[in-house]
């Protein structure tokens, strides 16, 4: 069974349903899926400013902040942020940052890597954010999944991960469980890769 980790990073909670979607993909293919988010690096005190924040504030804070240290432990990753700029959150952007010993020691290398975001405009910069996030996993050698060329791409998503405008609907959920669903299948095919590529 293979072991997946969704991370993500969510203020008005948007991300946050798309990670819970990506797991129940992953659950769906009969792995073992943890979700975790990332440290927020914003005040307490000027998050309250938002209201979908408040809204939503208590369930963000019942999952537990993933430690770069925890990444080996896992056959697969998912990685899940807004939007900023067309690039992915300042606060995922500094939790990738923080995997550079990681990196030196390959501890990443041959562990399947997907990736998801939300934003509030249709044209926001949703593929320029998934590419942004994929750039670090591919330096770590990961195996990259994206989305099958099925027909409700046309509707939701992307070759290169799953997406929302604003609240996903349910097409966007189909995606990020679509997603999950491949990440689980594909990792527990490659349990197990080692740098000489062999398969154990």
């Amino acid at each position: 069974m293979a072991k997946i980790l969704v991370v993500f990073h969510s203020i008005t909670g948007h991300t946050m349903d798309l990670a819970k979607a990506v797991a129940e993909g992953v659950r769906k293919a009969g792995g073992n899926v943890t979700v975790k988010r990332v440290e927020e690096t914003i005040p307490e005190r000027v998050l309250e400013k938002n209201p979908g924040y408040v809204r939503i504030k208590e369930e963000l804070k019942s999952f537990e902040i993933a430690e770069v240290e925890e990444l080996p432990e896992y056959d697969g990753i998912v990685f899940g942020s807004p939007t900023r700029f067309g690039n992915m959150s300042a606060q995922m952007k500094t939790f990738l940052d923080k995997t550079g010993s990681l990196w030196v020691k390959r501890s990443l290398s041959g562990k399947v890597a997907g990736v998801f975001q939300t934003n509030e405009m249709l044209h926001g910069g949703k593929e320029a954010t998934l590419i942004s996030m994929l750039f670090p996993l591919f330096a770590h050698g990961m195996i990259i999944v994206g989305l099958p060329p099925v027909r409700e791409l046309y509707q939701a998503g992307s070759y290169y991960g799953a997406t929302s405008t604003g609240t996903p609907d349910m097409r966007d959920m189909e995606m990020a469980r679509l997603l999950g669903e491949r990440v689980a299948e594909i990792a527990e095919r490659v349990k197990g890769y080692s740098e000489s590529g062999e398969i154990n």
